[in-house]
């Protein structure tokens, strides 16, 4: 089973630092920014599963960065603020802001009241066993079927349907998806090893390869995979 990834934004690279190590040790994999349009585009482009705001970022603040989180995916949002007043506090909630701490505060305090919200949010029960339509991904046993029948992926296929899967409705980037399956960076090559991974899945699900229902091609943007009825398997 794969780690939760947590996005930490703040614009203090030592704090970034410190609350980093902090959610390293506690079994996160951890995504950084350090301005509001860079939490905005690893959002959009990386698989995550928390968002970690300090309140006061450059460009875009915490509280438009957690309006738009809440409006257009289902991540847990922590935030964090050097203010106490009450009136931050109530903005944030207003927001959609499942959890807040104010500075100062200890790393390993925070990085386990967030391994407790990702509990109640469900996402060991989600990521032990996903489904969408006719397919299925077990991540105890590290199995995909479909229509019950077992699929016989490589990693990347794995990593790259597991992804998908578990964001529904997102458009997920090529760049995202590389980082996920090959834990690369852009690299001369990568979109044209994502696009073949994903020929090669197509072949493996879907009925009609060129007509595809499950991994669907937004031009110009990447991949999503359309939240289809759930049957029984």
């Amino acid at each position: 089973m794969s780690k939760p990834r947590v996005l930490v934004v703040d614009d203090e690279p030592q704090m970034v630092g410190i609350v980093a190590y902090a959610f390293e040790t506690q079994g996160f994999e951890v995504v950084t920014a350090y301005d509001g349009e860079q939490a905005m585009e690893k959002i959009n482009n990386e698989r995550l599963d928390l968002v970690l705001l300090d309140v006061m970022l450059p460009r875009i603040d915490g509280f438009e960065i957690c309006r738009f989180v809440r409006q257009n995916t289902t991540l847990p949002v922590i935030l964090l603020t050097a203010r106490k007043e009450d009136e931050d506090v109530i903005r944030g909630l207003e927001m959609g802001a499942d959890d807040y701490m104010t500075k100062p505060f200890n790393p390993r305090e925070l990085a386990l009241r967030a391994q407790a919200l990702l509990r109640r949010s469900g996402w060991g029960d989600m990521r032990s066993l996903v489904r969408n339509g006719n397919l299925k991904i077990d991540y105890n046993t590290r199995q995909a079927t479909l229509s019950g029948q077992s699929l016989h992926l490589t990693h990347n296929e794995f990593e790259i349907l597991s992804c998908l899967m578990c964001h529904t409705g997102r458009v997920l980037s090529w760049q995202s998806l590389l980082k996920t399956a090959w834990g690369l960076d852009v690299w001369e090559g990568g979109k044209e090893m994502v696009k073949t991974a994903i020929y090669r899945l197509r072949q493996k699900i879907e009925e009609e390869p060129e007509n595809p229902s499950y991994i669907i091609t937004i031009r110009g943007l990447g991949y999503t995979m359309p939240n289809l009825e759930k049957h029984e398997l």
